[in-house]
This record gives structure tokens, C-alpha cells and sequence, in this order.
């Protein structure tokens, strides 16, 4: 009996451990919500000229080898786009949308435009089910560092199997440059 109280004291221990953790290792991303937004595909929406609904990270307030600000003077949709400007090659910026659900047997249109000067872009498109823990599909649908003055248009059609809910957007830059989206 004792043992046994001894093995579920240590796992209560653990667990509280666990909990824990997120305290001594935050997260190292920027995450602003507003559920009034959705997906805030056109970045109409900031707060403290961060778009909502969009995870930056590494955090640009506490790492200061990129920049992100709402740029009015270029726009290819709606009145104002994202600009990233990066000053290092060492380290990956991620840019992540929220989860956008999705319905099964039905098909998708992903798209964006980009301007590049200078920089490497990955863009990973990850289809989850409906937890948004279990990631189904993977895949890389951009990989290009070729530099445009001009908006480059990005599409993708997506088919969504019966045991998919969620699709999720990672942009990854690295290089020295400025993209705008």
C-alpha cells in the first residue's frame, strides 16, 4: 500500500511539473488575437502595428534581427500589407496563421502575393484534423528567393479528406531582406 501511494504522490509530482513548465520556458512568439478578425488574410487588422491573428516568431519585440510592421504604401489586397525586414542570415522568422477550418470532400483555394528583395521564402501548409494536434499533411508549396519588384501571385488548390478540419500557413524567411505580403 505504501509503494503504491509512493508511485501516485511521484506522478501527481510530475504532472504538476508539466504544468509548470510553460512558466519557466514561455513561449518565443508574438501572438495577438482578435476573434472578431478571422483569418485577417489582408492584415486590415493590427493592434500596436502587429496584424491579429498571426503568430510571429522568434518574438520581434524581444529579438531585433527582423522587423514587422503594417505598411500602408504597398498593398495588394485590401489597404495595406505585412512587411518583414530581416538584418541576419543566421536565423528562420515564422510567420503562422491560425488554424482555418475547413469541411471534408470539398476543395480550396489557397493564395497570396509576395514582393522579395533578398530573401529566402518556405511556405509549409499543414492540414490537421478536427484536435488541430495531429498534423495529417505536410507540405511545402513555396520554396523561392527570387527577387520581384513586382506582386508574385502564389495559388494552390487544396482537396480536404473525410478526416481533415484545419489547415494552418507557416511562412519561413531566411536572408537578409524585405518581403511584403
Amino acid at each position: 500500500m505504501k509503494r503504491r501511494y509512493i508511485i501516485v504522490l511521484a506522478i501527481i509530482v510530475v504532472l504538476a511539473l508539466i504544468g509548470l513548465l510553460p512558466l519557466f520556458f514561455p513561449s518565443n512568439e508574438l501572438f495577438k488575437r482578435d476573434n472578431l478578425a478571422g483569418l485577417n488574410g489582408s492584415f486590415e487588422t493590427a493592434d500596436s502595428g502587429y496584424p491579429v491573428n498571426w503568430a510571429f516568431g522568434p518574438n520581434p519585440e524581444s529579438d531585433d534581427f527582423y522587423q514587422v510592421s503594417v505598411d500602408i504604401t504597398k498593398a495588394q489586397e485590401g489597404d495595406q500589407s505585412l512587411k518583414l525586414t530581416s538584418n541576419q542570415s543566421e536565423r528562420t522568422v515564422a510567420i503562422r496563421s491560425v488554424r482555418v477550418p475547413i469541411q471534408p470532400e470539398k476543395t480550396y483555394r489557397i493564395a497570396f502575393s509576395v514582393q522579395n528583395i533578398g530573401c529566402t521564402l518556405k511556405v509549409n501548409r499543414i492540414v490537421q484534423d478536427a484536435s488541430g494536434k495531429t498534423n495529417k499533411r505536410s507540405d511545402i508549396i513555396v520554396d523561392t528567393s527570387t527577387p520581384t519588384s513586382e506582386w508574385q501571385i502564389f495559388e494552390e488548390p487544396v482537396v480536404v479528406s473525410d478526416d481533415e478540419a484545419n489547415v494552418v500557413l507557416i511562412f519561413l524567411v531566411d536572408g537578409p531582406g524585405t518581403l511584403w505580403f
